[in-house]
C-alpha cells in the first residue's frame, strides 16, 4: 500500500477524521445524505491497513453488488492498491451468506427468483379448496408478488401470516425443502443459523476476519444484523456506517430502530454523527434538515451546508422552485421544459414516491419526442394492457374502440375500488392510460395501429445515456444530479395515502413518508424543483420551505433561478 496515514486522511472534515481513526472496539458513524460517508468509510479502511491490520482480514459489507463494484473501485483507487493484489473482501450480505451456506455440509440450490415457485404455491392453495363456497376471495389470496414481502417476513423475521396466506407461505417452503432449495432469504437464515449451531464453523468464519465494516446499516434486517454481529466477536471490531433519516425500505424488513438502538446494543460504542452536507446547496439543505426534523424516530442532528450557517437567508429562493401541476395540459408544459433544463444544467432526474405516478409524465414525454433513462416500463407496455388488447382479437375492427376497452375491462374484474380487485395502482394507471388513449379514435383498428406505433417510437426514445431521467424516490437513493424534480408532492400522493391507510402503526409510517421526501430533496446539487397541484400541497412542502406555498400558479425558469408567475 502506497498511501501513508496523513495521505488517507488528506481532505476529510474533523469529525470524518476522527471516524476514520477510531481504536478498535465497536463504533456507528450516523452520515447523511451529501456528508462524504463513502470518502469516511474508505479512509477508516487505510488506517486499518496502514496501522497494520491486514487487509485480508478485513471484511466490508454493502447492499448490492453495484455498490460492493464501487466501493472496491474507490478503495483501490485512493489507498494505492493494485488490483488483485489482496485488499479487503468487499461482499454483499447475500454473497457473504452464500458463501457461508455453501461452505456448510449439504448446500442447498439457490433459487434466484421465486416467484415462479410463489405462483405454484398459491396455485397449490387454490385447488385445494376451491371446492364449493369455500372460494376464497382475491383479498385472502394476493398475487404472488404481493406475497413475496409476506415470505420475507416469515423466513427472516418469524411473522407468520394468518388464514389462507399462512397455507401458501408453508406450500411455498414445502416446495423448496422437497427441490433441495433454497431462496435468498433462506440463504441468509440459513447462514446464521449454521453459524449459531455449528461453535467450529463459527470460530472460522470469526477467526477469518479481525474487523467488519457495515455500509447503509439503516436498511439491514434482523436476520442480517445479528449475522454481522456474529461474524465480528469475539473483539467486536464493528464499524457501522448509515443514515437513520434514510431507512426507507420497511417493505424489506429495514427499521429505523436498529440503528437507533446500536448504543444500546454495545454500550461501549462510539457514535460520530456528521453534519456537515457536501452535495446540495445551502438552502435545499436547510429545507431537508427543516423537513427531517419533524420526526421523532432520529438521531438528533442539525444539517449544515459546507461552508455555510444552517439557516441560510435568502439561499432557498435560488435553489427551491416551484412548478405548478394545475390543469390538463400540466404534465405536457413539464415534459417540453425538461430539455431546456438539462440543457442550462447538464443533467435532470424527475423522482416520484410510485411508479404509477410516473406513467402520465412517460406518456407526456413520449409526445413532446424527448429522449429520457427510465427503469419503469410505461402504460403502454404494462402487461394487463396487453392482456387487454388481446380481448379486441377476432371482433369487428370498424367498431369504435373506447367502449369496447371500457366494456373489456369491465369483463376481466378490473375496476378500482372493487374488493374483489388485486391488481396494484399501477396496472391500474396503465389501463387507464391504454384507454385514453383510444379518445378521438373511430375506429379499433386506427387505434391498434397507433397503438403499436406510439410503443416502437417510445422504444426508440429510451435511452439510459439520456440527460433527463426519470425514476423513484427508491430508484435514485444514492445517486444525485444538477437538478432534480420531486413529481406530485401533494395530498394523497407524498406522503402516500395507501401506504398510511394499510399501515399498522400510521405515525411511523408517516415518518417513512417523510424521509422519502427527505432523500428525494437531497438528491439536488443545484436546483430543486417542487411539482405540485397548488390546490393539493402536500403538508411537505410547507415543512420545505418553512411557510405555506402561494396558491398561484408558478413555474421554474432555467434562466431566472427563481420562483415566476404564470
Amino acid at each position: 500500500m502506497e498511501s501513508s496515514i496523513g495521505a488517507i486522511l488528506a481532505g476529510l472534515d474533523e469529525r470524518q477524521r476522527r471516524a476514520a481513526t477510531l481504536g478498535p472496539g465497536p463504533a456507528q458513524l450516523i452520515a447523511p445524505a451529501g456528508s462524504g460517508k463513502t470518502a469516511t468509510l474508505v479512509a477508516r479502511i487505510g488506517v486499518l491497513i496502514s496501522s497494520g491490520v491486514p487487509a485480508a482480514r478485513i471484511l466490508v459489507v454493502t447492499f448490492n453488488r453495484d455498490a460492493a463494484a464501487e466501493l472496491t473501485h474507490r478503495i483501490t483507487a485512493r489507498l494505492g492498491l493494485h488490483p488483485g493484489s489482496g485488499g479487503p473482501e468487499v461482499r454483499t450480505l447475500h454473497a457473504l451468506a452464500r458463501q457461508i451456506v455453501l461452505d456448510g455440509p449439504r448446500p442447498p440450490r439457490l433459487v434466484a427468483d421465486r416467484l415462479p415457485l410463489l405462483r405454484q404455491a398459491r396455485r397449490r392453495v387454490l385447488a385445494r379448496i376451491a371446492t364449493g363456497e369455500d372460494l376464497p376471495s382475491a383479498e385472502e389470496l394476493p398475487s404472488a408478488e404481493e406475497l413475496d414481502a409476506v415470505v420475507s417476513a416469515a423466513i427472516l423475521e418469524g411473522r407468520m401470516p394468518d388464514g389462507r396466506i399462512a397455507e401458501v407461505v408453508a406450500a411455498y417452503r414445502d416446495l423448496l425443502s422437497v427441490r433441495g432449495l433454497t431462496d435468498f432469504d433462506g440463504m441468509l437464515a440459513g447462514a446464521l443459523a449454521g453459524l449459531r449451531t455449528d461453535a467450529d464453523r463459527r470460530r472460522q468464519w470469526q477467526e477469518r476476519f479481525s474487523h467488519v465494516l457495515v455500509d447503509e446499516y439503516q436498511d439491514v434486517d434482523g436476520t442480517q444484523v445479528d449475522l454481522v454481529a456474529l461474524l465480528a466477536e469475539p473483539e467486536r471490531n464493528l464499524f457501522v456506517v448509515g443514515d437513520d433519516d434514510q431507512t426507507i425500505y420497511a417493505w424489506r424488513l429495514a427499521d429505523v430502530r436498529r440503528i437507533l438502538q446500536f448504543p444500546e446494543r454495545y454500550p461501549d460504542a462510539v457514535r460520530i454523527v456528521l453534519e456537515t452536507n457536501y452535495r446540495c446547496p445551502p438552502g435545499v439543505v436547510a429545507a431537508a434538515d427543516r423537513l427531517i426534523a419533524t420526526n421523532r424516530e432520529r438521531v438528533p442532528k442539525r444539517l449544515r451546508a459546507a461552508g455555510h450557517s444552517a439557516s441560510p437567508t435568502g439561499e432557498a429562493a435560488t435553489s427551491i422552485m416551484t412548478w405548478a401541476l394545475r390543469g390538463p395540459e400540466a404534465t405536457e408544459r413539464l415534459a417540453t421544459a425538461l430539455p431546456g433544463w438539462a440543457a442550462v444544467h447538464g443533467r435532470v432526474a424527475v423522482l416520484a414516491r410510485t411508479r404509477a405516478e410516473l406513467g402520465p409524465l412517460l406518456l407526456a414525454l413520449l409526445r413532446a419526442g424527448v429522449a429520457h433513462a427510465t427503469p419503469v416500463k410505461a402504460p403502454l407496455q404494462a402487461e394487463e394492457v396487453a392482456t387487454l388488447l388481446g380481448d379486441l382479437q377476432g371482433i369487428d375492427l370498424a367498431q369504435p374502440p373506447l367502449p369496447v376497452l371500457l366494456r373489456a375491462r369491465s369483463d376481466r374484474g378490473w375496476r378500482r375500488g372493487d374488493p374483489s380487485d388485486a391488481m396494484g395502482e399501477e396496472a391500474h394507471a396503465a389501463l387507464d392510460a391504454a384507454i385514453g388513449w383510444a379518445v378521438g379514435h373511430r375506429r379499433i383498428d386506427g387505434y391498434l395501429a397507433a397503438f403499436t406505433e406510439a410503443k416502437h417510437r417510445l422504444e426508440s426514445l429510451r435511452d439510459p445515456d439520456a440527460p433527463i431521467e426519470v425514476t423513484t424516490v427508491h430508484g435514485a437513493k444514492g445517486r444525485e444530479w444538477p437538478v432534480v424534480v420531486v413529481l406530485g408532492i401533494e395530498v394523497d400522493r407524498f406522503p402516500n395515502k395507501r401506504a398510511l391507510d394499510d399501515a399498522l402503526d400510521p405515525g411511523r409510517a408517516l415518518e417513512e413518508e417523510r424521509r422519502l421526501a427527505y432523500v428525494a430533496v437531497t438528491r439536488a446539487r443545484e436546483r430543486l424543483v417542487l411539482a405540485f397541484d397548488p390546490e393539493r400541497p402536500s403538508p411537505f412542502v410547507e415543512e420545505l420551505m418553512g411557510r405555506r406555498p402561494p396558491n398561484r400558479d408558478a413555474a421554474y425558469s432555467p434562466t431566472s433561478a427563481a420562483t415566476v408567475s404564470r
